[in-house]
């Protein structure tokens, strides 16, 4: 394990990788990664090189990815994420608010500040994008607050929008 690598498990939550067995023989060699079990849900590309992430690596991972059904987005400006085409912030919070009752576009507060953040505050009745936010999350959002995320961008946008202070 990297120190990024470890980085991203213990700060954003993100599933530790499971490496594949060495290839014993050319028929385990043409194995394919979807096959492996337990299944993968999303793959995560990483470079430091933030230019070389959207000017090779993306436009690249994007025709793949149209050709495999899944979709790629952007978390981090040095991390992409090729996921199962459907799969979103949104989805999931779809599926809790509707097991919880939850009307999304009347009572749902939504903060982001990435671009696999816009879906979510495009669903929100009330959407919010802090200062240093991906243009894709400032363009889903209906409010942009002067605070970044490291300034306390979130609590300001729950203490205005949901607390009313």
């Amino acid at each position: 394990q990297t120190d990024i690598v470890v980085h991203l498990h213990e700060h954003y939550g993100e599933p530790l990788p499971i490496l594949l067995p060495p290839y014993d023989n050319e028929e385990t060699k043409s194995r394919k990664l979807a096959s492996h079990e337990p299944s993968m849900h999303k793959l995560l590309l990483m470079d430091d090189d933030v230019e070389k992430i959207a000017n090779v690596i993306r436009p690249k991972l994007e025709i793949l990815a149209k050709k495999h059904n899944a979709c790629v987005t952007q978390a981090l400006p040095t991390m992409l994420e090729l996921l199962p085409e459907g799969c979103s912030k949104r989805l999931g919070v779809e599926k809790i608010c509707d097991h919880l009752g939850i009307q999304p576009s009347a009572e749902l507060l939504a903060i982001g500040d990435a671009e696999n953040d816009a879906g979510m505050l495009e669903l929100a009745a009330v959407g919010v994008a802090v200062r240093n936010a991906s243009h894709p999350a400032k363009d889903a959002s209906d409010f942009i607050v002067d605070y970044t995320n490291c300034e306390g961008g979130a609590g300001f946008a729950m203490e205005m929008f949901a607390l009313n202070r």
